[in-house]
């Protein structure tokens, strides 16, 4: 769900892993889609659901950028 409520866990609301993504990728620009999943289900033991809504939610919202099988942030004269 996108807006949290007071009976789910707020890090694993869809919002806050999104923030999460875009953390690892200002460090990293390009991922690719199955190394970025394995990476933030170390940190955030997340499924792969929580995963692909967020990745879609910022793609979306015109955040991310999704090549072939990369993922990396929009820079601002992209179009």
């Amino acid at each position: 769900m996108l807006i949290p409520s007071k009976h789910e866990r707020l890090e694993k609301n869809l919002l806050v892993i999104g923030g999460d993504i875009l953390s690892i990728l200002k460090k990293r620009r390009i991922w690719n889609i199955e190394e970025l999943f394995q990476n933030l289900k170390e940190i955030k033991s997340i499924n792969l659901n929580q995963y692909y809504n967020s990745i879609t939610f910022l793609w979306l919202s015109d955040i991310i950028r999704v090549d072939k099988h990369n993922i990396s942030l929009k820079q601002k004269n992209d179009t």
